[in-house]
């Protein structure tokens, strides 16, 4: 009897620590899950922060691009009445000169009483000087000799120059042919006008000349008819360059020098030509004669022509290299 109550009683405590097991296992898994419904709801929390975070980045960039279009707006407007300001001081500054110059003939025409009096609207004169294109006043007006409507050179020039399919009056569009620039006049009477009534426009036009000449003078590509630019160009020579040796292999050529050109910058050109055809070329040892007598780095054309005299059709330049070790 002992040994049956021996057995249940070991059977009871191992049911009863299995079910402990299986109770402490469900409490960590309840406990596990509650952890994973706590970081899920931690994640969603921080997306929907990061969401809100997004919408409130966009919202300030979107006012931010509204307040820069507003004040490109505003200094748009700024700019536009400013231009309508000088516009009108223009304006009153030609009123003015008409009213000069018609102050001006009122002598002249007291002495001639036999002329007729004309009256004229200062508006309308100013508009029929007004170019189409451009709004402006006529500069060197041209005429379109199919049409008779006028232009300022620059303004129909451009027109017609920026499209080859052009080929008819920008204003009532009155076909001119193939060749629209043969159609053009130069308007001298109404050019000769815009001198009594602008005399000013003509000082204008001599500074911006100057002003536009200068700049690209300043670039380092001058423009053709450059008064200043060809009083500052010196004079070129046309020299020639051969190997002292001439059965060698080596660079050969003519070219336009100006007569500041030095021998030192002549052996640079040599070694630079040299090297494009993959010879070898060591300055150092550079010679260069001239009518059989070596010249110096330092020597100039126009002193080399002083000294030796340019022959006009036979300006040749020898070069040779000097053996190292040898002065």
């Amino acid at each position: 009897m002992s040994d049956r109550r021996r057995r249940t009683s070991k059977s009871r405590f191992r049911g009863s620590s299995i079910e402990r097991r299986n109770k402490s296992k469900d409490k960590r898994k309840e406990k596990e899950k509650e952890k994973n419904k706590e970081e899920r709801e931690r994640s969603r929390d921080k997306e929907q922060l990061k969401e809100k975070i997004n919408k409130f980045e966009e919202t300030i960039e979107i006012k931010s691009d509204i307040e820069q279009k507003i004040d490109h707006r505003t200094k748009k407007k700024e700019k536009e009445k400013e231009k309508e300001k000088e516009k009108e001081k223009e304006k009153e500054k030609v009123l003015n000169n008409i009213e000069l110059n018609s102050q001006s003939s009122s002598g002249t025409q007291n002495n001639q009483s036999d002329l007729p009096t004309i009256k004229l609207n200062k508006e309308k004169l100013l508009d029929l000087l007004r170019c189409p294109l451009c709004k402006g006043f006529y500069r060197t007006p041209y005429t379109i000799n199919e049409c008779m409507h006028t232009f300022c050179r620059s303004c129909i020039f451009k027109y017609f120059c920026s499209s080859i399919q052009r080929e008819t009056c920008p204003v009532c569009e009155t076909k001119i042919g193939g060749r629209p620039m043969d159609s053009l006049i130069f308007d001298n009477y109404l050019d000769s006008l815009l001198n009594i009534l602008f005399p000013q426009f003509e000082e204008l036009d001599k500074e911006n000349i100057k002003l536009l000449y200068k700049t690209f003078r300043d670039i380092g590509t001058p423009l053709p008819g450059d008064e200043e630019e060809a009083k500052m160009k010196m004079p070129t020579v046309k020299i020639c360059i051969m190997p002292e040796n001439i059965k060698e292999n080596k660079f050969k050529g003519f070219f336009f020098v100006q007569k500041n050109f030095n021998i030192e910058s002549l052996k640079l050109l040599i070694q630079k030509k040299m090297k494009e055809k993959e010879q070898e070329c060591d300055v150092d040892i550079m010679c260069v004669k001239y009518k059989d007598k070596e010249l110096e780095d330092d020597l100039t054309m126009e002193v080399i022509d002083a000294q030796y005299g340019f022959d006009q059709d036979k300006t040749i330049f020898y070069y040779s290299f000097k053996k190292k070790g040898k002065e």
